[in-house]
């Protein structure tokens, strides 16, 4: 399946932050291309009008913005990208972002302030990346391998993985029940049926070797 994916930057455009994810989803997967790069002000309604423009007209597949994630000051205008994106899309993918603030944070622990989420609209994939190259790469690199398999089901395609084939039970690990032997005869259940009950441990040869010393010394001392 070919991918159709475009890069937006906020507030500026940002070339080395956009060659570099460009670079890593080439590397990603030879089906990805970028067909657009741009910029827009970080004004949150120009931030949504692109977003909505490029799910719902340019129907492209995934969508990656960088900028506008870090902690601001609540009544301010500034990095409001989170808030754009979750107000246009329809499903959170709160994994994505999880996984990149812990991957990231494995490096720095300023990774936990970024906000960015992750989330699809109709069938279009929005990640959510930090400013800068190294931080937006180090983003994307933890999630780059979600990409295709998301796409996939976004499309229901048949080639899409499932969790259940990678995590196949063979039913090694599953508890055996317990052997059941007959009650005795006449005892019934409420419901009519005939109860069972636990068949009996076998007998221990060291436990009854040790039983019959003990009872023997105890015949011995009352003689």
């Amino acid at each position: 399946m070919i991918i159709r994916a475009a890069i937006l930057s906020i507030p500026q455009y940002d070339e080395q932050a956009i060659a570099a994810v460009q670079a890593l989803l080439q590397a990603t997967s030879s089906n990805i291309y970028v067909t657009r790069t741009e910029s827009v002000d970080g004004q949150r309604y120009w931030v949504e009008e692109v977003l909505r423009r490029w799910c719902d007209e340019e129907e492209l597949d995934l969508i990656l913005t960088i900028g506008g994630t870090m902690p601001a000051a609540g009544p301010s205008g500034m990095e409001i990208t989170p808030e754009a994106t979750a107000t246009i899309i329809e499903r959170q993918l709160q994994g994505f972002s999880e996984v990149m603030r812990q991957s990231a944070g494995a490096e720095t622990m300023l990774a936990y302030l970024d906000r960015g989420v992750a989330g699809i609209r109709g069938r279009t994939l929005i990640v959510n990346l930090p400013a800068g190259a190294a931080p937006a790469h180090l983003f994307l690199e933890a999630v780059a391998d979600l990409l295709m398999p998301t796409i996939l089901h976004l499309n229901h395609k048949p080639e899409a993985p499932s969790l259940a084939e990678q995590l196949q039970f063979d039913g090694t690990d599953a508890i055996q029940p317990a052997e059941q032997s007959p009650a005795p005869a006449g005892k019934t259940t409420p419901d009519g049926t005939q109860p069972t009950r636990s068949a009996p441990k076998p007998l221990d040869p060291a436990e009854f070797a040790a039983f019959l010393q003990r009872n023997s010394s105890s015949t011995a001392k009352d003689e």
